[in-house]
């Protein structure tokens, strides 16, 4: 068994996504990959090697101030990549949903589960990018100290048009491991959403957290601990859509015109000093995922003049909330694009 305790209190998020960067020669960037391949197989329980098991997690949620709200559990079922079964059971939400064969059955009249849960529920059982995702990226690494432990934390980083060839670290998905290792210990996905993999385990030869905490702008949002994982027979019983219902689709794409209309709040973002001293200025283009709820859920830079001008866009936009997005009267993700506009003098 594997273990290391990190302390919920987060202290990456916004200083490291504008810490400078050290980058891995060009030379690396295979061997990088190699290592963000080894541990997507070291961890994922979501594949086709794995045999059927049953995992229940314990959620603790947590209010925009990071104070403890509500509590409740999540049951998996997982009989192969293409069949498993998930229960949500929760004060404010309760509902089976079923996926099968790409298709999602749902709980009739439920909504969505909520995004912070579904979320814990992915890490515990896929908590690297895929294989297509990596080999898109140029990889590169910084070695940091995270509350006091070293790690090695390897970026997603792409060419962004009009952008510095270095950016700031923390701009794009990055995993962070314990020296030498595929142990995967924090993750960043968008700037100042950090996850961090507590007490970390064995099953089935994968690397599985015992507890994981995700927060959002230093202040935690939810924490998942691992009550129960064990194989199992999993029968066609235990997950039988009947009952349930089709879920509408995951996702659509939707003009940025048109969700911007939609917006309810939008803070607005910091000029950096480091870009007024230099009078840069200009348009920010980010591809956006909003949830059902009407978060950001994912960000990522198509254009910037300037990484310091990137940095300040995602950290203001991933605060920005909108009106949940319906299709035929029921929240979806959205893909969409939003602007952030840097005009120097303003």
């Amino acid at each position: 068994m594997l273990s290391r305790r990190f302390a919920i209190r987060v202290i990456l998020a916004s200083a490291t996504l504008l810490s400078p960067l050290v980058s891995a020669r060009a030379d690396d960037a295979a061997a990088l990959k190699d290592r963000l391949h080894a541990a997507e197989k070291e961890t994922s329980l979501n594949a086709d090697d794995v045999k059927p098991f049953y995992l229940k997690l314990s959620v603790q949620l947590f209010d925009a101030k990071g104070k403890p709200s509500e509590q409740g559990t999540v049951e998996l079922y997982w009989k192969d990549k293409d069949r498993q079964k998930r229960v949500y059971t929760f004060p404010s939400y309760t509902a089976s949903e079923v996926h099968v064969a790409g298709k999602t059955f749902r709980t009739a009249d439920a909504k969505y589960p909520p995004q912070t849960v579904a979320l814990l529920v992915d890490q515990m059982i896929r908590p690297m990018p895929g294989a297509e995702q990596v080999d898109a990226s140029q990889p590169q690494m910084l070695k940091v100290k995270f509350d006091k432990s070293p790690l090695e934390c390897i970026m997603l980083a792409k060419s962004v048009s009009g952008q510095a060839p270095i950016p700031p670290m923390g701009l794009f998905p990055t995993y962070c491991f314990d020296p030498g290792t595929s142990v995967l210990r924090v993750s960043s996905n968008f700037g100042g959403q950090i996850i961090l993999r507590n007490m970390t385990s064995t099953f089935q030869q994968r690397h599985v957290a015992m507890d994981v905490v995700i927060s959002e702008r230093q202040v935690a949002a939810a924490e998942g601990k691992l009550e129960k994982l064990e194989e199992r027979d999993i029968l066609d019983a235990d997950i039988a859509t009947d009952g349930l219902v089709l879920a509408r689709p995951a996702a659509v794409r939707v003009s940025s015109g048109v969700i911007a209309g939609m917006a309810l709040s939008q803070p607005s973002p910091v000029y950096p000093a480091i870009a007024r001293a230099r009078h840069l200025q200009g348009v920010v283009v980010l591809h956006a995922r909003i949830g059902k709820d009407g978060s950001i859920q994912d960000l990522e830079v198509v254009y910037s003049p300037d990484p310091a001008l990137s940095a300040a866009a995602m950290d203001a936009v991933r605060q920005w909330r909108y009106k949940p997005y319906l299709l035929a009267g029921e929240p979806v993700d959205v893909e969409t694009s939003i602007n952030v506009n840097f005009t120097f003098g303003r």
